[in-house]
């Protein structure tokens, strides 16, 4: 592995550390990362007991100016979320980090300010259908990509439990 594919793995899991201890920092809520995409599991699990909530997260981010998650990550999310049919507030979120820096086609960086969106993907998929990619860029625009096209996209913003 190159050392730039350890130092883009590191990011990542050091944003989904963020998450989790942010999380935990929460009254009746307890979140786990589950291993993310070689383990086939979302990257992110909380449950609320006392809420009857659960949330599935997948976490992405960057030094660049846009992130995606695949569509195979968001259907494995799902499937996984809708097996605790028990809990009656299911969530799936799309958590993006854009980083203070951000990295040059010519290599080096520069500095920008930091940046985190909040998503929920609330598209219920009928069976056999595909989910879309879902594309955020660094000013907040968020794009559903599907069948080749590209069209913007109105997810709804997810307050998580530890904004205020």
């Amino acid at each position: 592995m190159s050392r730039a594919s350890k130092l883009r793995r590191k990011r990542g899991w050091d944003w989904e550390d963020t998450l989790v201890k942010r999380l935990d920092s929460c009254y009746s809520y307890d979140a786990f990362r589950l291993g993310g995409a070689g383990a086939t599991l979302p990257d992110i699990l909380a449950i609320s007991n006392r809420f009857g909530k659960i949330i599935v997260i997948e976490a992405k981010s960057s030094t660049t100016d846009y992130l995606m998650v695949p569509r195979e990550q968001i259907e494995r999310s799902l499937r996984f979320l809708n097996s605790f049919r028990l809990y009656p507030n299911r969530h799936l979120i799309l958590a993006f980090k854009f980083l203070k820096k951000r990295r040059l086609k010519a290599g080096g960086y520069e500095k920008r300010e930091l940046r985190e969106y909040y998503k929920e993907f609330d598209q219920h998929l009928q069976r056999g259908e595909r989910a879309p990619d879902i594309i955020c860029n660094y000013e907040g625009c968020f794009y559903r990509v599907s069948k080749g096209s590209k069209k913007p996209s109105d997810l709804p913003d997810f307050k998580m439990p530890f904004q205020k």
